[in-house]
């Protein structure tokens, strides 16, 4: 009985000395920082940060938010502290008298207001050539210029609005695949999807004046439009990227509703001071402000989807300015254009 005491007391004095001997610099700490996208941030909200540790002691802490410092938990969201889109924190601990840890995570701000609802009026129907997977289009002075995607089809064509016969046409390398494009200084950038490489025409006659090699900023090619000497380009992502014509970023804005990042933003058109983008595979047109990248207006054309969605790639995507609040709609391989005004 006394070796089994014996070997008990042993053991118990192991337990305690391998728990004593816990190594100061190791701390467990658990945040709630992973849940902090669980509910949608607005600014003048609270941000719920939580963390605690059972295994040493913290001293002291500050918590860094972006580019401000603070010594508290209890920090509301201001101008002054947060912006639209994705924000940084970390987390700094001071513990067991001289160790310091720190964890750091993001979170996204979103803006204040609500997309509002973007109504429409059907004005007018017209016919569309349904071979063509439309990706970028644009209207002037009553001429349609379209991009046609798919390897071993993609063209650029120029008709009539009314016509379906092209009065120009390019045929593009089988080995691409056509994307949008923009129009600025009479020369059209025209993009592909994944090849990483553009092609500069001529945009009078389609004359290809150069070829040129996509940026480390753009991973491929969607829709494209101008605003003044920039170009405006989507990337499959939630970002708008701004070039110059030499295709050197000037600055890129993440696409934000109320309590959506938009993802797989599409062809674009700019009109009024906003860019107007369809979502890819989604029946909506989304109205954004280009200076802030927030969605302050959504359009719904799932009407005019249903009509002509004969399989799933004829999905919408193509948005032409006309004049005052009047646009072209189609879509891939759509057998018509649609003229709408958007109304208040």
């Amino acid at each position: 009985m006394k070796n089994l005491i014996t070997k008990l007391i042993l053991c118990l004095l192991i337990v305690i000395s391998i728990v004593g001997c816990k190594d100061p610099k190791n701390i467990s700490i658990s945040t709630n920082f992973d849940k902090l996208d669980d509910k949608p941030l607005h600014i003048g909200d609270k941000l719920p940060l939580e963390f605690n540790t059972q295994d040493g002691i913290i001293d002291s802490y500050s918590i860094k938010l972006n580019d401000q410092t603070y010594d508290k938990k209890n920090i509301t969201l201001d101008e002054s502290n947060a912006k639209l889109g994705t924000n940084y924190i970390v987390l700094i601990i001071n513990y067991n008298g001289k160790y310091k840890k720190e964890i750091d995570a993001t979170f996204t701000v979103f803006p204040n207001e609500k997309e509002k609802d973007l109504h429409y009026k059907l004005i007018q129907e017209f016919p569309h050539n349904p071979e063509l997977f439309t990706q970028g289009f644009t209207y002037k002075d009553g001429w349609i210029t379209e991009s046609s995607g798919l390897y071993g089809k993609s063209l650029l064509v120029k008709y009539k609005l009314g016509s379906t016969s092209y009065s120009q046409s390019v045929k593009i390398d089988p080995k691409f695949f056509a994307e949008g494009f923009a129009l600025l200084n009479e020369k059209l950038y025209l993009l592909t999807w994944r090849e990483k490489k553009g092609f500069i025409y001529n945009a009078s006659d389609f004359k290809l004046l150069k070829e040129f090699n996509y940026p480390g900023t753009l991973y491929e090619g969607w829709g494209a439009t101008t605003i003044g000497d920039e170009m405006v380009v989507s990337d499959g992502s939630s970002e708008l990227k701004f070039y110059d014509k030499d295709f050197n970023l000037k600055k890129s804005i993440s696409v934000i509703g109320y309590e959506n990042i938009y993802s797989r933003i599409n062809e674009l058109e700019y009109a009024n001071g906003f860019i107007y983008a369809n979502v890819f595979d989604e029946p909506i047109i989304l109205k954004i402000d280009p200076s802030t990248g927030i969605v302050v207006a959504k359009a719904d054309f799932s009407g005019l989807v249903k009509m002509n969605q004969t399989n799933e790639e004829a999905v919408l995507n193509g948005i032409a300015y006309v004049d005052g609040d009047t646009f072209l709609i189609t879509g891939k391989l759509w057998s018509k254009i649609y003229k709408v005004e958007f109304t208040k």
